[in-house]
């Protein structure tokens, strides 16, 4: 009985260590020249590894976080779902600039709060790559992201086009619709207003989160999944605000980031040269019920270089993915592995 129950324990500790977390690691980069001119202070770029290199470096993915994301909380997807093969790659999962772990309006020492420079989504990705020569990796198997993990994605395709063999973008835009254009000048002109005027976020961040979800499924989803009577119920589950590691400034840092997104800008806002600087097998995964990221520039953009695609049509909309999960998993552990 007594071995019995040695070998429940070995097994035990076991599984907990095979789907422990990774140690947050970080990468000091320095001071930092970004898009607009500016100097980032003593940038610094947390990260994540999941799974082994092996013997030739061939098997290394990277995953970036989404808006607000954290790679703890990219590791939960994967966790979750094995979203990606750990068994077969070395994740390198990248913390976002201002998603409170990386450089952020809420950590940096020298540039704190609104005194944090303006970032753009071609940063973030520059960044990644810093994150990368940090480690000593020259070259990726894989680019995997989701949302602003996506954009990031689209940026680092375009601008080191000979480093990813193969990119897998999902709810995804290469650029902002108009749409998308208008929604997130909404978000940062809340956030203008109520730093014009002092008011606690506590207060405004409370309706901008309602709007986040209110965007994040379609309103066919609030039609027939939450009666009338329950809209209520639904908001007040918004109404208690607290700002961890990912206060106002950081939402209006990344939103700031996405508002300006358009990978074009290197070739005068002209997309059809800009496919042309992608050389990465890709494949795009969009909802066209994504009222958070629209579907259609990914689309063109995928039409354009032959690009490999799956379009679903739920209404979990930017949160479709999750609906069809092993749908999507088994697509994309197919395309990886070809």
């Amino acid at each position: 009985m007594k071995k019995q129950c040695v070998i429940f324990t070995i097994i035990i500790i076991s599984i907990n260590l095979l789907f422990a977390i990774p140690p947050q690691k970080f990468a000091e980069l320095g001071d930092v020249k970004l898009f607009n001119g500016e100097t980032l202070e003593d940038c610094r770029m947390g990260y994540r590894i999941l799974g082994e290199a092996n013997e030739d470096a061939s098997n290394y993915v990277v995953y970036p976080t989404w808006h607000g994301g954290t790679s703890e909380h990219v590791f939960g997807l994967i966790n979750k779902y094995n979203f990606v093969d750990t068994s077969a790659y070395c994740i390198i999962l990248v913390d976002a600039l201002g998603n409170g772990v990386s450089s952020s309006p809420s950590n940096s020492p020298t540039q704190a709060g609104p005194a944090f420079p303006e970032v753009r989504v071609i940063d973030m990705a520059r960044c990644i790559k810093g994150v990368l020569d940090h480690l000593k990796i020259k070259h990726v198997h894989a680019f995997v992201g989701g949302s602003m993990g996506s954009m990031q994605g689209f940026e680092f395709i375009c601008e080191y086009p000979n480093f990813v063999d193969k990119t897998i973008l999902y709810v995804s835009s290469p650029r902002n619709s108009t749409y998308d254009i208008i929604r997130r000048h909404a978000a940062l002109n809340i956030i203008d207003m109520a730093r014009k005027y002092n008011i606690p976020q506590e207060e405004y961040m409370t309706s901008l989160r309602l709007t986040q979800n209110l965007n994040g499924k379609s309103p066919e989803y609030f039609y027939r999944e939450i009666p009338h009577t329950q809209a209520q119920d639904h908001i007040a589950k918004f109404v208690t605000y607290t700002p961890g590691i990912y206060p106002a400034d950081n939402f209006y840092c990344q939103t700031k980031a996405l508002y300006y997104h358009d990978i074009s800008w290197r070739d005068d806002y002209d997309m059809e040269k800009t496919a042309k600087r992608i050389k990465t097998d890709l494949f795009v995964i969009v909802n066209k019920q994504d009222h958070t990221v629209s579907p259609w520039e990914s689309l063109k953009l995928a039409k354009m270089i032959k690009a490999k695609t799956l379009v679903l049509d739920n209404n979990r909309g930017h949160l479709g993915i999750g609906y069809e999960m092993e749908k999507v998993r088994k697509a994309m552990d197919r395309f990886l592995k070809k």
